[in-house]
């Protein structure tokens, strides 16, 4: 009977995970109000959404929400009491391929204070999507106490929340052609962001190649080196470095001011 009991208990925890849309990262825990990980900028150039979605391939990117119990917007000149954040279940994210939605956890979206959730893209992107950047946006509404609860609708990012996310979809074609050993890391080439040159401590190097966000090479160095001159770039922005080292592929994303 007692080993009865364990296998209906462990189905029905089973079931729980299986019911939740996502599951939000315990790093986050203690960290101020926001959606996890922040936007890229140039104060966060790790930060943004570091998986991309392929045409055609079924994708999941989670974020974590973090509610406490107060917030800073720079409409206040100090933090301000946060009673919840809620995001609409339908439509509140506007800028993603054809073909992915969003779904959370708690399931209603709404995020109440001193708690964590998640929000995830998932989704298959369908073929009428041109490859390239999308950029979504995700509405919200903070409910404030000024004294009396408050609604105060904004987005993220956004003006209050500057950076943007950005999400790269992939050709079938591409997609099927990339490397599935390719790992993306932070920190390797530094500073960044950076004003023009760039420098990685390892000696083993090669085939290094600068990419912008579509994929399109800007430089390419097949030789070993552990340096780059990007003052060619007249345009500063978000770009990706991708190279070699020993029997690794490893991309980086970078900022360049």
């Amino acid at each position: 009977m007692k080993h009865f009991y364990l296998i209906i208990l462990n189905f029905f925890i089973v079931c729980s995970l299986q019911s939740q849309n996502c599951l939000p990262d315990s790093i986050y825990r203690d960290s101020s109000a926001g959606v996890y990980p922040k936007p890229v900028s140039p104060t966060n150039p790790n930060g943004g959404i570091n998986k991309k979605a392929c045409i055609n391939k079924p994708y999941e990117f989670v974020f974590t929400v973090v509610v406490p119990d107060t917030v800073v917007v720079p409409a206040f000149p100090s933090p301000i009491a946060l009673e919840k954040v809620a995001i609409d279940t339908v439509n509140a994210i506007t800028g993603l391929p054809k073909g992915i939605s969003y779904a959370c956890n708690p399931p209603d979206c709404v995020f109440n204070k001193n708690t964590s959730g998640c929000l995830v893209l998932r989704g298959t992107a369908t073929t009428d999507n041109t490859p390239g950047d999308f950029k979504p946006i995700i509405k919200m509404t903070l409910t404030i106490n000024l004294g009396i609860p408050f609604p105060y609708v904004t987005e993220y990012p956004g003006p209050a929340f500057p950076g943007e996310y950005i999400l790269t979809l992939v050709s079938e074609q591409d997609c099927a052609s990339a490397s599935h050993q390719e790992d993306l890391v932070i920190n390797y080439w530094f500073p960044n962001p950076s004003s023009g040159q760039l420098t990685n401590k390892s000696n083993s190097i090669e085939q290094i190649k600068v990419m912008d966000t579509q994929g399109r090479i800007i430089q390419f160095n097949k030789n070993s080196k552990n340096t780059i001159d990007l003052n060619m770039l007249n345009n500063g922005g978000l770009f990706y470095i991708q190279w070699i080292d020993g029997s690794k592929l490893l991309t980086q994303q970078i900022v360049i001011k």
